[in-house]
Protein backbone atom coordinates (compact mmCIF):
# COMPACT_ATOMS: atom_id res chain seq x y z
CA UNK A 1 0.00 0.00 0.00
CA UNK A 2 2.82 2.39 0.82
CA UNK A 3 4.29 1.88 -2.64
CA UNK A 4 0.99 2.81 -4.29
CA UNK A 5 0.86 5.99 -2.21
CA UNK A 6 4.46 6.73 -3.09
CA UNK A 7 3.79 6.28 -6.81
CA UNK A 8 0.74 8.54 -6.59
CA UNK A 9 2.78 11.28 -4.90
CA UNK A 10 5.64 10.75 -7.32
CA UNK A 11 3.48 11.27 -10.40
CA UNK A 12 1.71 14.19 -8.73
CA UNK A 13 5.06 15.93 -8.25
CA UNK A 14 5.96 15.35 -11.87
CA UNK A 15 2.64 16.68 -13.10
CA UNK A 16 2.78 19.72 -10.82
CA UNK A 17 6.39 20.65 -11.46
CA UNK A 18 6.30 19.69 -15.11
CA UNK A 19 3.86 22.48 -15.83
CA UNK A 20 5.83 25.19 -14.03
CA UNK A 21 9.29 24.89 -15.52
CA UNK A 22 11.56 23.14 -17.93
CA UNK A 23 11.37 19.38 -17.73
CA UNK A 24 14.94 19.00 -18.99
CA UNK A 25 16.29 20.73 -15.89
CA UNK A 26 14.09 18.58 -13.64
CA UNK A 27 15.26 15.41 -15.37
CA UNK A 28 18.89 16.41 -14.87
CA UNK A 29 18.32 17.00 -11.16
CA UNK A 30 16.41 13.75 -10.82
CA UNK A 31 19.20 11.82 -12.58
CA UNK A 32 21.88 13.45 -10.45
CA UNK A 33 19.88 12.59 -7.34
CA UNK A 34 19.61 8.95 -8.40
CA UNK A 35 23.36 8.67 -8.96
CA UNK A 36 24.39 10.53 -5.79
CA UNK A 37 21.75 8.76 -3.70
CA UNK A 38 22.80 5.40 -5.07
CA UNK A 39 26.42 5.95 -4.10
CA UNK A 40 25.54 7.35 -0.67
CA UNK A 41 22.98 4.66 0.07
CA UNK A 42 25.24 1.82 -1.04
CA UNK A 43 28.08 3.15 1.10
CA UNK A 44 25.76 3.45 4.10
CA UNK A 45 24.43 -0.06 3.47
CA UNK A 46 27.92 -1.53 3.48
CA UNK A 47 29.08 0.47 6.51
CA UNK A 48 26.00 -0.48 8.57
CA UNK A 49 26.00 -4.16 7.53
CA UNK A 50 22.71 -3.89 5.65
CA UNK A 51 20.72 -1.77 8.11
CA UNK A 52 17.65 -0.54 6.24
CA UNK A 53 17.35 2.79 8.09
CA UNK A 54 20.95 3.74 7.37
CA UNK A 55 20.58 2.78 3.72
CA UNK A 56 17.61 5.13 3.36
CA UNK A 57 19.38 7.85 5.35
CA UNK A 58 22.49 7.56 3.21
CA UNK A 59 20.59 7.66 -0.08
CA UNK A 60 18.10 10.40 0.66
CA UNK A 61 20.48 12.41 2.85
CA UNK A 62 23.31 12.48 0.34
CA UNK A 63 20.95 13.50 -2.49
CA UNK A 64 19.39 16.20 -0.30
CA UNK A 65 22.81 17.52 0.75
CA UNK A 66 23.97 17.60 -2.86
CA UNK A 67 20.84 19.51 -3.92
CA UNK A 68 21.28 22.04 -1.12
CA UNK A 69 24.98 22.48 -1.86
CA UNK A 70 24.32 23.02 -5.54
CA UNK A 71 21.73 25.69 -4.89
CA UNK A 72 23.65 27.38 -2.08
CA UNK A 73 27.16 27.38 -3.53
CA UNK A 74 27.01 27.04 -7.29
CA UNK A 75 23.93 29.10 -8.11
CA UNK A 76 24.58 31.86 -5.57
CA UNK A 77 28.07 32.46 -6.98
CA UNK A 78 26.56 32.96 -10.44
CA UNK A 79 23.85 35.28 -9.17
CA UNK A 80 20.99 32.88 -9.97
CA UNK A 81 17.85 32.68 -7.85
CA UNK A 82 17.23 29.95 -5.32
CA UNK A 83 15.05 27.20 -6.84
CA UNK A 84 13.46 24.88 -4.33
CA UNK A 85 12.16 22.58 -7.05
CA UNK A 86 15.76 21.67 -7.97
CA UNK A 87 16.39 20.52 -4.39
CA UNK A 88 13.09 18.61 -4.42
CA UNK A 89 13.93 16.76 -7.63
CA UNK A 90 17.44 15.92 -6.45
CA UNK A 91 16.02 14.56 -3.19
CA UNK A 92 13.36 12.62 -5.10
CA UNK A 93 16.18 10.99 -7.05
CA UNK A 94 17.65 9.89 -3.70
CA UNK A 95 14.31 8.31 -2.75
CA UNK A 96 14.22 6.41 -6.04
CA UNK A 97 17.75 5.13 -5.51
CA UNK A 98 16.87 4.07 -1.94
CA UNK A 99 13.96 2.02 -3.28
CA UNK A 100 16.23 0.43 -5.87
CA UNK A 101 18.86 -0.36 -3.24
CA UNK A 102 16.23 -1.95 -1.03
CA UNK A 103 15.27 -4.29 -3.85
CA UNK A 104 18.79 -5.12 -5.03
CA UNK A 105 20.55 -5.48 -1.67
CA UNK A 106 17.75 -7.38 0.05
CA UNK A 107 17.39 -4.95 2.95
CA UNK A 108 13.60 -5.18 2.86
CA UNK A 109 11.54 -6.72 5.62
CA UNK A 110 10.49 -9.72 3.56
CA UNK A 111 14.02 -10.62 2.44
CA UNK A 112 13.87 -9.79 -1.24
CA UNK A 113 17.07 -9.58 -3.19
CA UNK A 114 20.09 -11.75 -3.60
CA UNK A 115 22.29 -10.66 -0.71
CA UNK A 116 20.69 -12.43 2.23
CA UNK A 117 23.55 -13.48 4.45
CA UNK A 118 22.78 -16.21 6.95
CA UNK A 119 19.17 -16.75 5.91
CA UNK A 120 17.85 -19.92 4.38
CA UNK A 121 16.94 -19.84 0.74
CA UNK A 122 13.75 -21.82 1.21
CA UNK A 123 14.92 -24.60 -1.08
CA UNK A 124 14.85 -28.27 -0.15
CA UNK A 125 18.24 -29.90 0.07
CA UNK A 126 18.56 -33.68 -0.19
CA UNK A 127 20.77 -35.26 2.38
CA UNK A 128 22.41 -38.53 1.41
CA UNK A 129 22.42 -41.06 4.20
CA UNK A 130 25.25 -43.54 3.68
CA UNK A 131 24.43 -45.63 6.77
CA UNK A 132 21.40 -47.42 5.28
CA UNK A 133 22.83 -49.16 2.28
CA UNK A 134 20.63 -51.58 0.40
CA UNK A 135 22.03 -55.09 0.03
CA UNK A 136 20.85 -56.44 -3.28
CA UNK A 137 20.51 -60.19 -3.71
CA UNK A 138 22.96 -61.80 -6.06
CA UNK A 139 20.31 -63.77 -7.90
CA UNK A 140 16.61 -64.41 -7.50
CA UNK A 141 15.28 -67.82 -8.51
CA UNK A 142 11.62 -67.09 -9.18
CA UNK A 143 11.78 -63.30 -9.76
CA UNK A 144 9.77 -61.13 -12.13
CA UNK A 145 12.82 -59.64 -13.82
CA UNK A 146 11.64 -56.11 -13.06
CA UNK A 147 14.49 -54.13 -11.46
CA UNK A 148 12.22 -51.70 -9.62
CA UNK A 149 10.23 -54.47 -7.92
CA UNK A 150 13.47 -56.22 -6.98
CA UNK A 151 14.81 -53.02 -5.38
CA UNK A 152 11.56 -52.47 -3.48
CA UNK A 153 11.53 -56.04 -2.22
CA UNK A 154 15.15 -55.83 -1.10
CA UNK A 155 14.46 -52.57 0.71
CA UNK A 156 11.34 -53.88 2.46
CA UNK A 157 13.04 -57.12 3.50
CA UNK A 158 15.85 -55.20 5.09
Amino acid sequence: MKYIIFLFLFFTFFNFYGQNGTSADAAKHLGAGVVIGGVGGYAANKLSNGNRAWTWTGAVGSAFAAGLAKEAIYDSSRGADWETRDVVFTTLGGVISALALEVFTGSGSNGRGGNRRGKSCGCLVAQIDHTNQIQLPVFVENGTGDISSELQAAYLLR
